[in-house]
């Protein structure tokens, strides 16, 4: 995954304080309804830091999916 995909998803999350809900809730849901498709692998780590303080569950996933070669 791309970081600039991880920046669309979580800038999303930012600002809509629904789709944040939503996202933290039910990854796979969220994501799928705004037309994002993640692997299995992209999914879990979603999923398995959505119980988190959303700054921290950023943080986590943007450094667990961007590739470092990617960085700006």
């Amino acid at each position: 995954m791309s970081w600039k995909m991880i920046n669309r998803i979580l800038g999303l999350a930012s600002i809509s304080p629904t789709f944040q809900q939503e996202l933290q809730q039910d990854p796979q849901a969220a994501l799928e309804a705004h037309g994002f498709q993640l692997t299995a692998e992209e999914l879990a780590t979603f999923r398995a830091f959505a119980p988190l303080p959303f700054p921290l569950f950023c943080e986590r996933v943007f450094s667990e999916l961007a590739p470092e070669e990617e960085y700006p």
